[in-house]
């Protein structure tokens, strides 16, 4: 009797226990499941992490393992499956992202929380990301998005368009459908044509390339990244809002600008529309894109001092070098002008290039200037002019007359004075 009593009580306890197991795993389950609390920026900071991790490292389930696939964030789960099998074809040296700031803005993450069923948080995001060979320094840009807990994990459920909160988040050319990646000698093609359509352009880019780099002989990537918009709508976000830069434009550089302490520029891409460089010949097409990667290699010694007649004209003599044209086609505006007697009487001003009648003019007039201290001094003269001009940040005037000073030992009046009578000798007139 005494023994079974014992195994009795034993027995009752080992099921109390059970039970009670049993209600601690149900509550701890049930207390997961149940936290609508908001996200803290520590767990987005988290997520985003190995969001950034699993495109470097090309997990898949790593990547979408941070986004909501609930059916109410189903758009923004496409979005982002889409983007990571473009990513994968990138030489991405960095891809990350960092939590600038929550919003703030309650109300929008109220309404993004009613459309998604969970407490919502607006974040803007700084996504870093390089590309090999062409980006020396990351290039950042900004994302909103909105954070959810879904099932006790922090999840990314939408971008800042969802709660209308915050700006609208960069779109880079991955966000605009699939992604076709032309490889290049010296270049990298990202559209969304067909391969016979960008390679064309990759063999333009690499033939420009070492021309520019024998002008240009200073250090530069020697490496062009190319993004070939498929929409108006690509275009813009690529060029950015305040651009004027349109669909009639064949070729565009681009940057996000110069770090004002290191000098580093970052982002820089080319922009091309097959459509506007196929109307252009052959020469025209080689000089467009010649002149646009010339911007690219000296970007760096180029500042806001820099005056556009030098900054256009010195890309336009080394998109013109060895065409084989005569100076008089190069110049077929301003040749008309001069032997109608209408010769300039200074160096084009900055509003001449900003377009209208004599945009062309002031191309020409800018490329001839420079084509003139290339005769006087060589093509390593005229980048050494460049360079003392780009060595001022704030007098554009000053800039140009410590160049001249430096280069050829003369006055801007005195090289404004000998360039009137180049214009002359070069374009037929009788002086």
């Amino acid at each position: 009797m005494p023994g079974r009593s014992l195994r009795s009580r034993a027995a009752a306890g080992l099921a109390r226990l059970l039970v009670l197991a049993a209600v601690l795993t149900a509550t701890s389950a049930c207390s997961g499941n149940s936290d609508r609390s908001a996200p803290t920026l520590r767990e987005v900071a988290a997520v985003l992490a190995r969001h950034g991790k699993a495109v470097l490292d090309h997990d898949r389930s790593a990547f979408m393992a941070g986004v909501d696939g609930a059916s109410k964030a189903t758009a923004f789960w496409r979005d982002q499956s889409a983007e990571y099998a473009n990513l994968v074809q990138l030489p991405l040296t960095r891809w990350s992202y960092r939590v600038n700031a929550r919003t703030g803005d309650r109300a929008a993450e109220r309404a993004a929380g009613r459309a998604l069923g969970a407490t919502a948080i607006v974040v803007k995001i700084d996504l870093s990301y390089a590309l090999r060979r062409a980006d020396p320094v990351p290039t950042t840009r900004s994302l909103w998005w909105t954070f959810v807990r879904q099932d006790g994990h922090v999840v990314a459920a939408g971008d800042g368009a969802l709660a209308d909160a915050g700006g609208t988040s960069w779109q880079g050319p991955w966000d605009f459908g699939r992604l076709t990646v032309v490889r290049g000698r010296d270049c990298l093609v990202l559209g969304h044509a067909d391969p016979s359509v960008l390679r064309p352009i990759a063999a333009t880019v690499d033939a420009a390339v070492p021309a520019v780099s024998a002008v240009w002989t200073l250090p530069w990537t020697r490496f062009v990244v190319v993004v070939v918009p498929g929409s108006a709508e690509e275009l813009a976000a690529t060029v950015g809002p305040s651009s004027s830069i349109g669909t009639d434009v064949a070729a565009a550089a681009i940057s996000d600008g110069a770090d004002p302490v290191t000098g580093e520029v970052s982002g820089q891409r080319l922009v091309i529309n097959p459509d506007a460089l196929a109307r252009l010949t052959p020469v025209g097409e080689r000089i467009v894109v010649r002149h646009e990667i010339t911007h690219i290699a000296a970007a760096r010694d180029t500042t806001d001092a820099t005056p556009p007649w030098v900054r256009e004209g010195f890309a336009e003599y080394v998109g013109n070098l060895g065409t084989g044209q005569s100076v008089g086609t190069a110049a077929t505006e301003l040749r008309a002008d001069v032997l109608a007697g209408r010769v300039p009487t200074a160096l084009p001003d900055p509003a001449a290039f900003d377009g209208g009648s004599g945009v062309a003019q002031a191309y020409e007039q800018a490329w001839l200037a420079c084509r003139l201290i290339a005769t006087r001094v060589g093509a390593a003269g005229l980048v050494r002019f460049y360079r003392v001009v780009g060595a001022d940040v704030e007098d554009e005037q000053g800039a140009v007359a410590a160049g001249l000073r430096a280069v050829l030992h003369e006055t801007t009046a005195q090289f404004t004075a000998q360039w009137r009578a180049y214009l002359r000798q070069q374009l037929g007139a009788a002086q």
